[in-house]
């Protein structure tokens, strides 16, 4: 005997799904909206449904496609009894294209559409394209729909569905007409699903409804699917116990017991309520996200605005037996503890929430908070580069000249450090100080500044022939040259490699900076990659140190480090020579012999 196949149960969010603007739950304004164009016979060539998962987006654009092509419209209303009402319907419309954007993202795919596009409809007024999760197009696919976009033919209305509004371009965005859906209300959601558990012949148990609406977090299809879901596993008598067990919730005498510890701060009853759950196969994670919505809702109801929970008198009483003695700090602290809890990949561990209700029962979480703050104020501090060089000006100037001038505070006074902070630090002392009290602060400042610019010069880092001559400014820029290196190799190691052949900073004039390079060919090398990512990275690192965007300009730069290389007067490379020396030497300075 041949076995028959059960006939085919359709699942409710789809035999459900609303036929009419009315129908659609929770998104008055757009429905209305789209309703009085429909009958102003003035719709719009495109349009963007934005908003999250499950709250009618693709529905509302289908039932646009029915209205805009019924033969007898009600107020902007499709009919849903005319030959095009019904071919739609039935799910064989020749003029109604819905384009999955998520598995066809190309520019093929958009090129095909747009020949379509031209095509007159077949049977309908008009042919309708609905492309769904839109944001998932590629760059290119966007750019050939755009001018079809913004003037396609008269018979065609395009309707862009997406989740993630922001992915989409603004030339797109601004040729449509945008609707942004919201998530739906929970009165909203209880409603549609009361209306379709009465059309089911469904008998479900008081704050039944509300659990599922609460869980499906404002998405009706989500809501639907869970009724759906709690059909199958239960029949169709759902008490709300069998609800609560079927969705896995712990909404349970435990679940507030817990709650009730963490207000009270119970470290006995809150660590054996969580043992017990682990012990009976309960997922640690959901059971702390019920005990968490439970604070949430005795905090509100602390606050009185206990109205806006919806809850049924049951829940209403264990909430209010938990506040009782509780104030709103505790509450807060409570949900701060267990609202913030990590399970990582396991859900059942309960280790996690016995080290959270642990630390808030004993204490334990606000210590971390007063270190973290000792901390931040150290840090907040000024660094200790700073109070070594307001102590400068203290010292009597014939203490200046007693340190001898060694070889490594000549390199360090080149780099051009000292005249860098010159100019910061001449204010913030007593303001009377004498105008001989700037040089006298120089050496001071050069011996903590010139230990790591020694050291590089020392590798074999090329010398600017110009240091004499240069402004503060670039001379400030120049010091930040190891700095601006380091910052472009962390950005891609090709410009950490440009930066360490031979070249320096050579010139900083308004928002343009240039990097002189010795040889010919790294210049040419530099300016293939202008337009890549090896010279944006450079722009980036020499940007931060400047303060502000500026444009980097590679330049060939033949005289670089012969200062370096010859020990001439103008590039202080000799013991016996140099303009710094000579300043030195006026400050009382001493030479070291050799």
């Amino acid at each position: 005997m041949a076995l028959g196949l059960p006939a085919e149960r359709q699942a409710l969010y789809r035999k459900w799904r609303p036929h009419s603007f009315a129908d659609v739950t929770g998104q008055d304004a757009v429905t209305t909206t789209l309703r009085n164009a429909v009958a102003a016979s003035s719709p719009s060539h495109a349009y963007l449904f934005s908003g999250p998962r499950g709250t009618g987006k693709t529905s509302t654009a289908r039932i646009l496609a029915r209205a805009v092509n019924c033969t007898s419209p009600a107020d902007g209303e499709p009919d849903n009894e005319c030959e095009s009402c019904l071919a739609f319907l039935g799910g064989e419309p020749l003029d109604l294209i819905e384009l999955d954007a998520a598995s066809n993202r190309g520019i093929d795919e958009v090129r095909q559409l747009r020949e379509s596009a031209g095509v007159m409809p077949a049977r309908a007024r008009c042919k309708v394209y609905i492309v769904d999760e839109v944001h998932m197009l590629t760059e290119p696919a966007f750019n050939a729909l755009l001018k079809t976009l913004e003037e396609p033919p008269p018979h065609v209305i395009f309707v862009l569905a997406t989740t993630e509004p922001h992915k989409i371009p603004a030339t797109i965005i601004s040729r449509c007409q945008r609707f942004d859906f919201r998530r739906i209300s929970l009165d909203a959601t209880v409603s549609r699903m009361r209306t379709i558990a009465d059309g089911e012949g469904l008998t479900v148990g008081e704050g039944g409804l509300e659990l599922i609406a609460r869980e499906a977090t404002g998405s009706l299809r989500d809501a639907v699917n869970l009724l759906d879901q709690m059909v199958a596993y239960h029949g169709d008598d759902l008490p709300v116990d069998a609800l609560r067990s079927g969705l896995g919730l712990v909404i349970d005498d435990r679940a507030t017991a817990l709650a009730t510890a963490a207000v009270q701060r119970d470290l006995a009853a809150g660590l054996g309520v969580l043992a017990a759950a682990s012990d009976d196969g309960v997922e640690i994670r959901a059971f702390l996200r019920q005990t968490v919505a439970s604070l949430r809702a005795a905090l509100m109801l602390t606050a009185g605005a206990g109205g806006e929970l919806g809850l049924a008198e049951s829940e209403l009483s264990e909430l209010k037996a938990l506040v009782a003695g509780a104030s709103s700090s505790d509450i807060v602290a409570a949900l701060r503890s267990l609202g913030t809890v990590d399970f990582g990949g396991d859900a059942y561990d309960p280790l996690p929430a016995e080290i959270a209700f642990a630390s808030l029962a004993v204490g334990v979480a606000e210590a971390p908070v007063v270190a973290v703050e000792a901390v931040n104020v150290e840090a907040s501090a000024p660094p200790p580069a700073r109070p070594a060089r307001q102590a400068a000006p203290r010292q009597p100037a014939p203490q200046r000249a007693a340190p001898r001038l060694t070889a490594p505070q000549q390199a360090g006074s080149r780099q051009g450090a000292p005249q860098r902070a010159a100019p910061q630090e001449a204010a913030p002392p007593s303001g009377a100080a004498p105008p001989r009290s700037q040089p006298q602060r120089a050496p001071a400042q050069a011996a903590p500044a010139a230990a790591q610019p020694a050291a590089r010069r020392g590798s074999g880092e090329p010398t600017p022939p110009d240091e004499g001559e240069a402004s503060p400014e670039l001379v400030a820029l120049r010091g930040q040259w190891g700095t601006i290196r380091e910052s472009a190799r962390k950005r891609t190691h090709r410009a950490g490699a440009i930066l360490n052949s031979q070249c320096h900073i050579k010139k900083f004039e308004g928002d343009t900076v240039e990097i002189g390079f010795k040889f010919p060919a790294h210049v040419e090398h530099a300016q293939m990659l202008e337009d890549g990512k090896v010279m944006q990275a450079i722009r980036e690192a020499v940007s931060e140190a400047v303060g502000r965007e500026v444009a980097v300009v590679p330049v060939y730069w033949p005289e670089l480090g012969e200062a370096a290389e010859t020990a001439g007067p103008r590039g202080g490379g000799g013991v016996d020579g140099g303009h710094l020396v000579e300043e030195a030497l006026k400050l009382g300075a001493e030479r070291t012999p050799e």
